[in-house]
């Protein structure tokens, strides 16, 4: 909330375009996505909910379709279960090494935060359709999160937990303030890509930098290795290339009609020229004669 206030004061970006209301849909689908995820973890382990999260783009993009008519090639759908399917091979690689139990109870906690995430870029992508600013949707949005996440942290206890632990742990400290201002970058640069994109490549681009997080935890932290990791890597990357190649493809074909369409119109224009010129050209003609004979007229006429 604070580094979007810096940063829309000193870019002096401070005029609404969007009814209050319109941020409240948004905050609670974030907060919903947030709670229902964080506190479904303790019911299930962790490569169930990176599963779970992976499959977040097949509902976005319903909710796309069904909710705001946006259309899809049959390249990014694709594409869309190629990405989907690989990620699930990356989780389910992790889950056979992990001991933890995971109950229905947490599934369905994750099944409803994907839910809520799947309506998240829509609505984000809606507002900058009407003229809201990737500052404005980002303050705002930060904005209801904190006061709200204030009162429920503050009646549970966990904010005193959390300056405690920053008294006691001066690097903890530092660690919390860097990750905040990463986690703000990071949410900056998301809203841009949906703002300039769309909610579908948001969630694409997402799910990419997912798949790279999980090969450089093999690095940072080693684990056994699987073939479901190779299959779930061709995956990923035939997915997002398909999608980049699909993309570009349309792009040089707006290009191409955007061309056509334009020496069309130039055409049209010069014919209606020509035609005018022509017709121009049919009027002097034809008058040259009339003003021939009033002139040969005029002089029949005997002198008195």
């Amino acid at each position: 909330f604070f580094c979007s206030h810096f940063e829309r004061v000193s870019v002096g970006d401070r005029e609404r375009h969007v009814p209050y209301m319109s941020y409240l849909q948004l905050t609670f689908c974030l907060l919903g996505s947030s709670y229902l995820s964080t506190v479904g973890l303790n019911y299930i382990n962790y490569p169930t909910k990176v599963v779970f999260r992976s499959c977040k783009l097949i509902p976005t993009m319903a909710v796309a379709y069904f909710v705001y008519r946006e259309r899809f090639s049959l390249v990014q759908n694709v594409s869309a279960v190629a990405v989907v399917s690989g990620l699930i091979f990356f989780g389910y690689a992790d889950m056979t090494a992990d001991t933890k139990v995971s109950t229905v109870f947490g599934m369905a906690l994750q099944g409803a935060s994907v839910v809520c995430d799947a309506f998240l870029p829509n609505l984000q992508a809606a507002l900058f359709k009407v003229g809201a600013s990737r500052l404005e949707v980002t303050f705002y949005t930060n904005m209801y999160v904190f006061f709200i996440m204030t009162l429920l942290g503050g009646g549970s206890g966990h904010i005193v937990g959390a300056f405690n632990f920053a008294m006691q742990d001066s690097m903890g400290g530092v660690l919390l303030l860097l990750y905040t201002i990463v986690a703000y970058v990071a949410i900056s640069f998301h809203m841009k890509v949906v703002e300039k994109f769309g909610s579908v490549v948001a969630v694409l681009v997402g799910n990419a930098r997912k798949a790279g997080t999980i090969a450089l935890s093999f690095l940072v932290f080693p684990k056994p290795f699987s073939m479901l990791y190779v299959y779930g890597t061709i995956l990923v990357l035939g997915g997002l290339t398909a999608t980049a190649y699909d993309k570009e493809r349309r792009k040089r074909q707006a290009k191409s009609q955007e061309r056509e369409e334009k020496a069309e119109k130039e055409m049209d224009e010069t014919k209606e020229q020509l035609l005018s010129e022509q017709r121009d050209s049919d009027t002097r003609v034809v008058r040259s004669p009339r003003a021939g004979a009033m002139s040969g007229n005029s002089s029949s006429v005997p002198k008195m």
